[in-house]
């Protein structure tokens, strides 16, 4: 008699506790596909963003191209990478992108924005990758101006300067307004513009601000 007052005693409870904890459950299980959703929409606004943009960059450089060259531009075979940690180059004039070797990238490949060169990778490894940008003392490319080669150096300022290169003594003709860029097999790359400071040329380059629509250019 005392052990089936018991269960009767016992049975309200046990139920209202498997319903608190199936109520529970069904919450967690909410909480978890509303933070899956919030994970696809970010990703999908993500990807909205960089097809607006690659839009934006087609239509606005391949009228330009067909209106000089006859012909459509061509774009580097890329992928998109996001800045992982620093992006205001407080520390030191280098980032780490979310993207490594097992995206098929490689040192030395460019860092875009746009067609505009950001940077270089300079260390890899499987998921992440340290790129040096053109702001540094470190950075260093071989540029062409007017058809002509030059060799550029970074100074940790907004431009880079122009190197003597080895056994040349030719004088460079370019002026102030001139495009500096890069050869990439059939892509060009643009890397700044020609000014003058005291008396000397320097290479003007695009402050680093957008770090959303940052690609990296590969052959993979």
């Amino acid at each position: 008699m005392t052990y089936f007052v018991k269960d009767k005693v016992e049975l309200p409870f046990i139920f209202i506790g498997n319903e608190v904890k199936n109520l529970f459950l069904v919450f967690n299980l909410n909480f978890d596909h509303i933070n899956t959703i919030k994970k696809l929409e970010n990703e999908n606004n993500y990807l909205r963003s960089i097809n607006k943009y690659l839009l934006a960059l087609t239509s606005k450089y391949s009228d330009q191209n067909k209106i000089f060259h006859k012909s459509s531009i061509k774009l580097p075979i890329s992928v998109g990478v996001q800045v992982l940690g620093d992006k205001n180059l407080v520390y030191n004039k280098n980032f780490i992108i979310n993207k490594g070797s097992n995206n098929g990238l490689t040192i030395g490949d460019y860092i875009i924005d746009g067609l505009s060169i950001v940077g270089r990778i300079v260390n890899i490894n499987f998921n992440t990758s340290e790129v040096i940008t053109i702001k540094s003392t470190n950075y260093g490319d071989e540029v062409f101006i007017n058809g002509k080669s030059y060799i550029v150096s970074g100074t940790n300022n907004n431009y880079l300067s122009f190197l003597r290169q080895k056994e040349s003594t030719e004088i460079p003709d370019f002026k102030a307004g001139d495009i500096a860029v890069v050869y990439l097999n059939d892509i060009t790359l643009r890397l700044g513009i020609v000014s003058y400071e005291n008396n000397q040329p320097i290479l003007l380059t695009p402050d680093i601000k957008n770090f959303d629509n940052l690609r990296a250019v590969t052959s993979d």
